[in-house]
């Protein structure tokens, strides 16, 4: 966390420090403009001079050119022309005129070549253009530095606890770290799916398959997931996936856990929502107030949940997340409009979601929780339903079955009579007019819609008695076993009462009256008729 935020105050610094560069010096001086104007231009001495020189060879030639006199009469106007000693005499006093200003201007100071001194560029002036691309290349920096600490960071997270609990793992399972993909068997290998996501495979153990281990740990090579992470905090974990041989476990399904946790598992995974409820009346159990349960059966909370089970959820409250027990486990729930034409499989499972203990140098925590993972791996081998709970169980899913098969059998129906509704001349009036069609509704309740046939009504008719004959049936079912889980609590309270009993003879009392509960409850009912 303190390299995190090193890295966010060198990203201020830097922006800050650009900011303060291209921020515009204002001179505090008021009469500066005036004093610019009342500056005179300053004009070389070697300039004036060659300025003074070209002055005198322009004012010559135009005395050569004016000595021609004017001639008034006509005849003598081209009788210069004839005589060629005018003109030799003329070049004579051209050339005379310029030698005379050649030996003036070299009698004169010499004309100087104009030099430029070798001033250097400010450095300031000429990277201030470019500090958009300088900020640019300070964050692509900062970006691949936090990737490579945040890469490292994370595996070493993951190796570290691969090394510190596959000694306990190896005493477990035959094989721990296969890659999955050699022929041959190849230990100790832990499988990077992502930068932040590590797998670990085990197998070699009686009753169960295998299991699959992942270390998810938070994105810390990402830095916008690091920014994301200060505003919404999310936890390294540890989630061990155990995948149980038919017929080993029992038919149930059972979750508790971090009530958080425990209520999103329930929402997103479809064996929760469909066949647990929240139990509540187990305050005998102890458990923390931010713990909840959700189970299928009542008589599998306490044979799981016991002293043992309680007592480590009280010491590492902080660890743990949720366990997850199922025979019935198939994975996320679908999503709204996505329809299967065959139930999902299933197959046993125990899911254990850990927080990762990855801050601490202790490891006594990490082998707390894998030890705990067994021991509830033991006991969901060893324990089996009563005769009354099995049938429960058993009933349950039969109904599922049938649910299930109603409503794909509802939506065949549905979709075979879209096609009659739903031509192609719709569909080519619908692709034509699709921006102005919001929706037809059509309902067999609209007065003003065209009646079904006689064959149609009648189907529609038996469909609805169906759902109403159904819905009274799920009702009636859940107030029987809601009865029926009320008078098992009741004959085990009343069988606990005669163990806790102290005389002996009150003690055998209510056993001979449990007894004779128990006769009178296996006799068969026999119904009375009246014949008049």
């Amino acid at each position: 966390m303190e390299y995190h935020r090193l890295l966010l105050f060198l990203l201020l610094f830097f922006c800050h420090s650009q900011l303060i560069k291209t921020a515009p010096s204002f001179d505090d001086n008021e009469f500066a403009e005036f004093e610019i104007a009342d500056e005179e231009p300053q004009v070389s001495f070697a300039n004036n001079d060659v300025k003074e020189e070209q002055k005198k060879v322009d004012e010559i030639k135009e005395d050569v050119v004016r000595e021609a006199p004017k001639q008034t009469d006509p005849t003598e106007d081209f009788s210069f022309l004839a005589d060629e000693d005018e003109f030799e005499q003329a070049e004579k006093d051209l050339e005379t005129n310029q030698g005379e200003a050649d030996t003036a201007g070299k009698q004169g100071d010499t004309i100087k070549p104009l030099t430029f001194a070798d001033v250097p560029s400010h450095f300031r002036s000429n990277w201030s253009s470019y500090q958009i691309e300088s900020i640019a290349l300070f964050v692509i920096i900062i970006y691949v530095i936090n990737y490579l600490y945040g890469k490292t960071k994370n595996y070493s997270i993951a190796l570290k606890w691969f090394s510190d609990n596959r000694e306990k793992l190896e005493q477990q399972f035959a094989l721990v770290g296969d890659d999955g993909t050699s022929t041959e068997e190849m230990e100790g290998h832990l499988i990077r799916e992502t930068e932040f996501s590590y797998t670990v495979w085990s197998t070699g153990r009686t009753g169960c398959k295998g299991m699959l281990t992942q270390i998810k740990l938070r994105k810390r090579q990402d830095l916008l997931g690091i920014l994301l992470n200060i505003i919404r905090p999310q936890l390294d974990r540890v989630v061990h996936k155990i995948d149980m041989d038919p017929n080993e476990m029992d038919s149930f399904v059972l979750i508790f856990g971090q009530r958080k946790s425990v209520l999103r598992a329930v929402k997103e995974m479809h064996d929760l929502s469909v066949y647990v409820t929240e139990k509540k009346n187990f305050e005998k159990l102890q458990l923390l107030p931010s713990f909840c349960v959700y189970a299928e059966v009542a008589e599998i909370v306490p044979a799981i949940i016991d002293s043992t089970t309680v007592h480590f959820l009280k010491r590492c409250e902080k660890y743990i997340e949720y366990v997850h027990i199922s025979d019935q486990y198939s994975g996320a729930k679908q999503q709204d409009g996505q329809n299967s034409s065959k139930l999902p499989e299933t197959h046993p499972t125990l899911i254990f979601s850990f927080i990762l203990n990855s801050d601490n140098d202790d490891t006594s925590i990490d082998e707390l929780l894998l030890n705990f993972t067994f021991y509830i791996l033991e006991r969901v081998k060893n324990y089996r339903l009563s005769k009354e709970g099995k049938i429960r169980a058993d009933r349950k899913r039969q109904n599922v079955q049938e649910n299930f098969l109603k409503m794909t059998h509802q939506q065949r129906q549905e979709a075979a009579q879209v096609p009659a509704i739903i031509d192609s001349t719709t569909v080519h009036f619908l692709k034509r007019c699709e921006k102005y069609i919001e929706y037809v509704h059509i309902s067999d309740q609209y007065s003003g819609a065209k009646q079904q046939d006689k064959e149609g009504k009648i189907r529609a008719d038996r469909k609805r008695q169906n759902v109403q004959e159904n819905f009274l049936k799920m009702t009636h079912q859940q107030r029987q076993e809601a009865a029926q889980i009320r008078r098992e609590e009741k004959t085990r309270e009343r069988k606990q009462k005669v163990m806790e009993e102290e005389d002996p003879d009150r003690q055998r009392r209510l056993e001979k009256l449990e007894q004779k509960r128990d006769a009178k409850a296996k006799q068969p009912r026999i119904k009375q008729f009246k014949i008049k």
